[in-house]
């Protein structure tokens, strides 16, 4: 009875917390400007030259982002707010992903290849920026890695369970109702048919066309050198520099005065990165305390290889 009490205090007060900073953060959200230094100087004002910082951590989807990964409505709103900014001479993007959802990445592909035409854009990768992560950063003007950062895999998978063997085994089936011939193609209750292998197999060379070709016209390449290096093979840093899958080996230092450099500034561009308000920090802090261990998030990891992923209508239904 005591631990109940405690546990319902602690709740309450994590509440009260709460409203309290989310009454803060809407009085004062109206006035404070969206990004703030990120060299030391003051406030961004709107008659300031300077580059804006944005960071990419985690898997890729569509929708908004999340304390732990990347969505694409929320990425594009972003730069489609800088691109009539004309003071916002470049963007220094900072990847730190294993991939993520097809269209998510060609979207946010496509929207960066558009404002490299008004704005110079320069990728630091972190980690790891591999499949959909190096697809995003393949629309940059220059690429760095680490010497350890993981890259490349520039491929697509598709996948669904299959459990006929474990039903069969324990004397369990699953009837299923349908109209359309395809409709349960990826049902993990029953062995797939040589033709809908083909159709998958054929989804999956047409999204692995594309994928080649965008990063071949994003990093000014042609398509035969770029089909040498792809089929899913991952580099280190190192070895994507000499494949010349990235353009130079380094972090946000040197990011940061190649991105000067682009954009004809003498010395070192402000950097201008959004800040967290303290009920954004609280938020962020309270998902990645207590909802760490969902049975979603045990789904979220089959993600987290280095693989562009075509999800499965089922799978990609779950909120990851």
């Amino acid at each position: 009875m005591e631990r109940n009490q405690v546990l319902l205090f602690f709740t309450f007060l994590l509440s009260i917390t709460a409203t309290i900073l989310g009454i803060a953060h809407m009085v004062t959200d109206s006035g404070n400007l969206k990004f703030s230094s990120g060299t030391g100087g003051g406030l961004f004002q709107a008659n300031e030259i300077g580059a804006v910082v944005i960071k990419l951590s985690g898997e890729i989807h569509s929708g908004e982002s999340t304390y732990d990964s990347v969505g694409s409505d929320t990425v594009l709103q972003e730069l489609r707010e800088l691109e009539d900014d004309p003071n916002v001479k470049g963007i220094l993007l900072e990847i730190n992903s294993p991939g993520g959802t097809v269209a998510a990445s060609q979207e946010i592909f496509q929207e960066l290849l558009h404002l490299r035409k008004t704005k110079k854009i320069v990728v630091s990768m972190k980690d790891v920026a591999a499949s959909g992560g190096y697809y995003i950063a393949a629309a940059a003007d220059y690429i760095f890695a680490e010497n350890g950062t993981i890259t490349g895999s520039i491929g697509v998978i598709s996948f669904s369970p299959n459990f006929k063997g474990l039903m069969d085994r324990y004397g369990v089936s699953m009837r299923t109702y349908k109209a359309g011939k395809y409709k349960d193609m990826y049902s993990p209750f029953r062995d797939s048919t040589n033709e809908e292998d083909d159709i998958i197999n054929k989804q999956l060379m047409d999204t692995y066309r594309t994928f080649v070709e965008d990063v071949a016209k994003g990093r000014n390449k042609t398509v035969k050198s770029i089909e040498e290096l792809a089929e899913g093979k991952i580099y280190s840093g190192d070895d994507a520099f000499r494949n010349k899958l990235v353009d130079d080996i380094g972090g946000r230092r040197e990011a940061h005065a190649k991105l000067s450099e682009l954009c004809q500034y003498d010395g070192l561009i402000p950097l201008f990165e959004k800040q967290l308000t303290p009920f954004e920090r609280f938020m962020m802090t309270f998902g990645a305390n207590f909802m760490g261990g969902s049975s979603a998030k045990k789904v979220s990891l089959l993600l987290s290889s280095p693989v562009l992923v075509i999800l499965p209508t089922w799978l990609g239904k779950l909120p990851l």
